[in-house]
């Protein structure tokens, strides 16, 4: 179980974080080819429409990146913390079968299972006080 969280997690780190990256390296790309008029300057024209064909499929392709990455990270801390609520409630019901000691056993068939509370002390018919099956 250890092993796929980790992995589950890495694949989610990885994906968030590899859409951030390729968004800053386009934008940084463009960043430097602006010149004083703020428009973008290339040597040839095949060269600008390539590159900004390229660039555009890769913007493209980071947003599901950007958005599995963040959607498995969600759905992972989700089912994290889901398996720690069962856990923490496992654990307090063994704790309360162990602090609470009984003893099961079969009874007629009308009346199906059951089970009845470990007495040490004798039950006593006059004395309702000391009687351990409530």
């Amino acid at each position: 179980m250890f092993w796929e969280d980790v992995f589950i997690l890495a694949v989610g780190i990885c994906l968030l974080g590899g859409g951030f990256a390729l968004r800053v390296w386009i934008k940084r790309r463009r960043f430097y080819r602006r010149g004083p008029g703020g428009l973008q300057h290339f040597s040839r024209y095949s060269k600008a429409v390539l590159i900004s064909t390229f660039e555009g499929f890769l913007m493209l392709l980071s947003i599901p990146m950007l958005i599995l990455g963040m959607l498995i990270l969600i759905f992972w801390y989700a089912l994290v913390k889901d398996i720690g609520k069962e856990k923490n409630n496992r654990d307090k019901q063994t704790e309360r079968i162990e602090s609470e000691p009984t003893a099961h056993f079969l009874v007629p068939a009308e009346q199906g299972f059951g089970s009845k509370k470990i007495c040490p002390i004798p039950k006593i018919h006059s004395l309702a006080s000391m009687s351990c099956v409530g």
